[in-house]
């Protein structure tokens, strides 16, 4: 690979949206001001979406060293919007505010994106931290089962959930995010699952495998485990990601560019099937969740997922619903005992 001068190196643009981080924003922008990428070659955008806690008096000693926006809250994907809206760069990546990257982490994304110009994105494994920065698991993909090291056009392994679709690990062509963009402001969660699926359309993926950045584990990780052991987090949960899913049909649907790569859409729908079963039986309505139950089995299902769903169906025709939410906890405190139990201690 021909190395670039530093004047010919992209300007990246880091969208850092927060909401009520005070107790982590303050090391994650100190691991962005670390990063031996060129400092005049990066832009620095947090997004303050309406915190109540300390967070606005903290950003003020950064200074000029940021460009800061607030905004009244409107949820995530508002949030990454205005961060988009004044982006200059030529590469779009983004920092959950209570996360962390390592410090060569900007320069080997750059350099994966110059090694292929091609790519729409560009992603790495993380590890796994506690509240304290505490090394929970060196590499989050395998504690997590998640698949590494998948390049190329990968749009249906993001959207079965084979590949982590963690915000903090991915990075983006600025050309991709404008394909995709405004986000939808009424999705509340799994906005990195709708920007790294839609965007998977237009380009190939490249995998980094090296560890570059920092997962932090805490109770408001909801996709994780947080809520499932009370009903109405877990009904909001799964309505939340059914939405998201039909978000990003709808989105693959309405393509116009003809040499988008075409998903398998079924995947999202079984998907979003399970998900709807789950709402409906856990708002009282039983006799609609029993109506998606075909859904579950769309398409050409793998012999995993036809098992997966006669347990669903199990479940919507025989379980109370009032036990779902103990089924649950007890199904991922066994998948993920060794890390759960880690965090707590």
């Amino acid at each position: 690979m021909i190395v670039p001068s530093k004047a010919d190196l992209p300007l990246v643009s880091v969208i850092v949206p927060t909401y009520n981080h005070g107790s982590f924003i303050g090391p994650a922008l100190e691991s962005l001001f670390r990063q031996i990428y060129p400092e005049e070659k990066r832009e620095i955008i947090i997004v303050d979406d309406g915190s109540t806690d300390n967070t606005p008096e903290l950003l003020k000693k950064f200074g000029q060293e940021i460009f800061y926006i607030r905004q009244q809250h409107r949820g995530i994907a508002s949030a990454r919007n205005a961060g988009i809206s004044r982006a200059k760069g030529e590469i779009i990546t983004f920092l959950d505010s209570d996360d962390l990257w390592y410090e060569e982490r900007l320069l080997k994304v750059v350099e994966r994106f110059i090694e292929n110009p091609c790519a729409a994105l560009v992603y790495h494994p993380i590890e796994l931290i506690d509240i304290g920065g505490k090394t929970i698991k060196k590499n989050f993909y395998a504690a997590f089962g998640y698949e590494a090291g998948l390049s190329g056009w990968v749009g249906n392994e993001m959207a079965s959930g084979k590949i982590f679709s963690g915000g903090s690990s991915f990075a983006f062509r600025k050309d991709i995010i404008d394909k995709v963009s405004p986000l939808p402001e009424d999705i509340r969660r799994g906005i990195d699952y709708y920007m790294t699926v839609t965007s998977s359309c237009y380009g190939p993926a490249e995998y980094i495998p090296q560890i570059l950045g920092k997962y932090r584990l805490h109770e408001s990780n909801v996709t994780l485990f947080a809520g499932v052991d009370d009903r109405r987090t877990l009904t909001e949960i799964n309505k939340d990601f059914a939405h998201t899913r039909q978000r990003v049909v709808e989105d693959i649907s309405n393509r116009r560019n003809a040499c988008a790569y075409k998903l398998d859409v079924t995947i999202l729908r079984r998907i979003q099937a399970k998900e709807s079963i789950f709402y409906h039986v856990l708002e009282g309505r039983r006799l609609e969740a029993v109506k998606w139950i075909a859904a579950a089995f769309n398409g050409r299902p793998s012999v995993k997922e036809v098992m997966r769903g006669l347990e669903v169906t199990f479940m919507v025709l025989f379980v109370p619903a009032f036990l779902y939410p103990r089924i649950l906890s007890i199904y991922q405190l066994f998948k993920r005992s060794s890390i759960i139990a880690n965090f707590l201690s």
